[in-house]
């Protein structure tokens, strides 16, 4: 069915139209901001304006690059801080472990790797461990039981208080650990023959030779000489081992016993620790326990004893200064001369130096070669953005533009602590200032490097950053450029959008009396 509408509803229908259309452009105009939508609108604002857009998001693209490059930069640079930290430590405890190595010790170090955890081996149950201080006080041991450890038997040492004690040092080998017996009362003391061999056996399995005396021990052969046997009690020949320091006379004639005669007219004078001169007269024969005797009740600084050396089943007459000083024998004679009975040769033994007390030293070392490992592990896990670790030599490349033709190249460069910091020296090896020295210039050269490597990279970032800010400046213009080419002016639009409103009542209004109009008219006619 077709509507018939006359000239003047036809002439107020389009009118509306045109109303409803420029309505909703307007509306759109005013809710968007944008004047043009398409080429259709303006094919050449429309134009520069998508080329300017295209260009602020292929820069918007880049800075994300560019931002990657600078946090990997970033991370770079946190993580050279740590390590110059960490070189900075290893700096200051070769410092102290230089000042640290001063300090002499009256003791001597097991030679094999024996920790507090470590369990004695190869005893029975009432094996015993005797220590004996030139103090006089005595500590005895026996294993009750077994499965005892290092550990146990060192804590029942040092609470004893005789004197002597034992601790737990790092060794000169990586990850070793020994045990070192020390005097804490300056006197020298003995690992007394009646200690079972076995036990001396396992605290040994390696070379112990006396500070001074010579007296040797091995593990091969020499704790049968001087320890007793298991289940045994010690033979005149196992008489132990002195750890001694002060200056030592030993008579060159083997197998001598307390039961030894000393012929009579046989004279010794030697001079005692305090310089005095001491002169023993036999004008009558006597035995060797005599003569032990009377130089041991002078109370002098020094004492006779009879020592197996470690030299074979035989034992010897020994002098020696218990106050670590020298020992001067200025007349032998009779029994005493070298072609007697016991072989003294006249003049001065000298005492040894203390063992140098590297302990610290080596504990110190040890925390170095912690530093050490921990600087490869932060080169290895530098928590970089995209898996470019500039630390381990692995190359970053960054387009600076929209162009391409500006890539810059920031270079890697592979750090370990033994390669490129120079730190190839180990902590382990601190028993001499040499050793330590070389270490702390290592570590001097490492923190150079360091300090060179977060430069270069510091130049990289300063160029990325502000090519980072260009390039946001320019994404920041070319945006507003763009929006402006297409923008609306909203203030007129909306002046629009009021008039066509207006002009779309009347519109309306004009339909409606047209259609009364005709309403009326065919009222009439009907």
């Amino acid at each position: 069915m077709s509507v018939v509408f006359n000239a003047a509803t036809a002439t107020n229908v389009s009118i509306l139209q045109q109303t409803n259309s420029l309505f909703q452009t307007s509306q759109k105009r005013v809710s968007t901001g944008k004047w043009v939508f398409g080429a259709a609108d303006d094919a050449t604002r429309y134009k520069m304006s998508e080329t300017m857009l295209g260009r602020a998001r292929q820069l918007d693209a880049l800075n994300n690059n560019v931002s990657l490059g600078l946090k990997t930069l970033e991370a770079t640079d946190k993580t050279l801080k740590q390590m110059i930290g960490l070189v900075e430590s290893a700096q200051e405890l070769a410092r102290k472990a230089q000042a640290e190595g001063a300090g002499g010790i009256r003791g001597i170090t097991s030679g094999v790797n024996i920790a507090s955890t470590t369990a004695v081996a190869g005893y029975a149950v009432g094996a015993t461990l005797s220590i004996t201080s030139d103090g006089g006080a005595n500590f005895n041991f026996t294993f009750t039981k077994t499965g005892i450890t290092w550990g146990e038997v060192a804590d029942a040492l040092n609470s004893a208080n005789i004197g002597v004690m034992a601790e737990f040092i790092p060794g000169t080998a990586a990850n070793q650990t020994n045990i070192r017996f020390f005097s804490t009362n300056g006197k020298d003391f003995k690992f007394d023959g009646s200690s079972t061999q076995t036990v001396m056996d396992d605290l040994d399995h390696a070379l112990w030779v006396a500070p001074s005396g010579g007296q040797v021990m091995t593990a091969a052969t020499h704790p049968n000489n001087l320890f007793a046997n298991p289940g045994a009690a010690a033979t005149a020949t196992e008489t132990g081992f002195v750890v001694s320091y002060g200056g030592v006379a030993t008579g060159s004639k083997t197998g001598i016993t307390t039961a030894t005669a000393i012929a009579a007219n046989s004279l010794l004078v030697f001079e005692d620790a305090n310089g005095q001169t001491r002169t023993l007269n036999y004008t009558a024969a006597t035995t060797v326990a005599t003569v032990i005797a009377d130089i041991n009740n002078m109370n002098a600084g020094v004492k006779a004893e009879i020592m197996n050396l470690g030299t074979g089943t035989t034992a010897q007459l020994r002098l020696r200064n218990t106050d670590g000083g020298n020992i001067t024998i200025s007349a032998a004679t009779g029994a005493f001369a070298s072609t007697g009975t016991i072989g003294f040769s006249v003049g001065t033994s000298y005492a040894a130096p203390l063992s140098t007390n590297n302990a610290l030293r080596l504990q110190y070392g040890r925390q170095y070669d912690a530093i050490k490992t921990n600087l490869d592990l932060l080169a290895q896990n530098n928590p970089v953005q995209a898996g470019r670790n500039l630390l381990q030599g692995e190359n970053l490349s960054v387009v600076m533009d929209e162009f391409g033709g500006n890539p810059i190249t920031v270079a890697g460069i592979k750090i370990t602590a033994a390669g490129t910091l120079t730190m190839a020296s180990n902590g382990s090896t601190w028993t001499s200032d040499t050793a330590i020295q070389t270490s702390a210039t290592q570590a001097n050269q490492a923190l150079i490097n360091l300090r060179n490597f977060q430069a270069q990279f510091a130049t990289f970032n300063s160029y990325m950053q502000d090519r980072y800010d260009l390039n946001a400046s320019y994404q920041t213009d070319l945006k507003t450029q763009g929006d402006d080419l297409v923008a609306a002016d909203v203030a007129e639009e909306s002046a629009k959008l009021t008039a066509l409103q207006t002009q779309q009542q009347f519109a309306v209004q004009a339909f409606s009396m047209g259609t009364q109009n005709a309403q009326s008219l065919l009222r009439l006619l009907g």
